[in-house]
C-alpha cells in the first residue's frame, strides 16, 4: 500500500463504526472514529485524513450536512457515503457535489476495502503523490 493512509469513520452506530474501524486497521490503515458530524468536522480540522467514510443518516448533523461542510471548508479528503436509505438520484447528487462514491448498507468487507483503496489512490493521484501509471501496474 505504500504510504499509510488515514481514514475517518463517521457513524452514530457504535458497533458498526468500531467494526469498520477494526477491519481497516487490520489492513494497515490508520483509523480514527467520530460518532457524529460535529466531531468529524473537528477531527478533519486537525488535518491528515485521506478518506472519510460518512454515514448519511445521523442525528444532530446529518451526513449530507456534514458532507456540505467538508466541501465548503475545503478539506482535502475523498468522501465515501455510507447509507441504507438512498435513492439512485440522491447518490448521484452526492457524487456530483464531490463525493468519491457511495456504498449501500449492508456491504461486504471486500467492497469497503476496495472502495477505500480506490479513494486513497484518487486522492494521491490528484495531489501528485502518485502517478496514474502506478495504478496501471
Amino acid at each position: 500500500m505504500g504510504i499509510k493512509a488515514k481514514i475517518l469513520v463517521v457513524d452514530d452506530e457504535d458497533r458498526f463504526r468500531k467494526t469498520i474501524s477494526r477491519i481497516l486497521s487490520d489492513k494497515g490503515y490508520e483509523v480514527d472514529e467520530a460518532q457524529n458530524g460535529v466531531v468529524a468536522l473537528e477531527k478533519l480540522a486537525e488535518g491528515g485524513f485521506d478518506v472519510v467514510l460518512l454515514d448519511m443518516k445521523m442525528p444532530q448533523l446529518s451526513g449530507e450536512e456534514t458532507f456540505k461542510s467538508i466541501i465548503s471548508q475545503g478539506f482535502d479528503v475523498e468522501t465515501v457515503c455510507l447509507t441504507g436509505h438512498v435513492s439512485a438520484h440522491d447518490a448521484m447528487e452526492m457524487i456530483r457535489q464531490g463525493a468519491f462514491d457511495y456504498l449501500l448498507k449492508p456491504f461486504s468487507v471486500s467492497e469497503i476495502l476496495q472502495k477505500v483503496q480506490q479513494a486513497v489512490e484518487r486522492k494521491r493521484v490528484r495531489n501528485g503523490e502518485m502517478d496514474i501509471n502506478d495504478l496501471l501496474r
